[in-house]
């Protein structure tokens, strides 16, 4: 891992924004924390800027859990067609932009309208992978666990064939971290067993796309990702022990990135 996170080397002259800009399109009337948990992951994962975009009726209370964040809100309770043409401006003013967290129960049409209008990488995660399937998609990372895989293997027959049909790149997470990219499975052994907490794969999203802002391509975001999130919860562990939340793994990850053994 060591040569991947060599090329995130920043210049010394760079400025505001070109570290990367990351949008988060999460949360919902039922989850606050998943849409600050990715975008602060993003942050220490050492992009420049996070805006999220998540429904009024939790967005003072998303903004609350940092002064970081830069948070915009829709009308209503969920996702919905009333909210595509801030998620449409927001996709386009970000170099990575992570949609699913905590979504809860958007309209699916919706979802596919925005993943269909969204260029730059896409972090498909938890609520917006289904719908996604049924879009006209390009340049995704799609980050499902076991459950969420289910709808891809009944569609596609496995998560290669989905990969290599669709030129997408899927990051599986489990016990050990399944990478499927360019025709190929690679895997990541980092983590511990206290990743049970919610809020981990909140947290994969973020780091994914913030190494994506930062110049890494998909397939390198997605292993390098896996790697530095399994590397934040056993730091984690070795401090809080089960105790450890998945808001100590986000801490975790400036000193999970450092002196990478291989």
């Amino acid at each position: 891992m060591k040569e991947l996170l060599e090329k995130l080397h920043r210049k010394t002259d760079s400025h505001k924004g070109e570290n990367g800009k990351i949008a988060v399109i999460a949360g919902s009337r039922d989850y606050t924390g998943a849409p600050a948990l990715s975008a602060k992951a993003a942050l220490r994962t050492g992009s420049d800027l996070a805006k999220i975009l998540t429904s009024e009726k939790v967005s003072q209370t998303v903004a609350g859990y940092s002064e970081n964040f830069i948070v915009g809100d829709y009308e209503g309770n969920y996702f919905s067609s009333e909210s595509l043409e801030k998620a449409k401006n927001l996709a386009d003013w970000s170099d990575a932009l992570v949609i699913g967290p905590g979504l809860g129960e958007p309209e699916n049409d919706s979802l596919q309208k925005i993943i269909e209008h969204a260029k730059k990488p896409k972090i498909i995660d938890a609520d917006a992978i289904e719908p996604a399937l049924n879009s006209s998609f390009e340049n995704c990372i799609f980050t499902p666990h076991e459950k969420e895989a289910e709808p891809i293997r009944e569609k596609y027959g496995s998560l290669e064939n989905f990969s290599r049909e669709e030129d997408a790149v899927v990051l599986l997470k489990g016990k050990v971290d399944r990478i499927y990219a360019d025709g190929e499975e690679r895997t990541s052994e980092t983590g511990d067993p206290t990743m049970t907490v919610g809020g981990t794969g909140d947290v994969l999203t973020g780091v994914v796309a913030s190494l994506i802002g930062q110049g890494l391509e998909n397939s390198e975001a997605a292993l390098l990702g896996a790697w530095i999130n399994g590397r934040a919860g056993e730091k984690a562990a070795e401090k809080y022990g089960n105790g450890a939340l998945a808001t100590d793994m986000v801490e975790k990850i400036p000193e999970a990135m450092e002196n990478p053994e291989n």
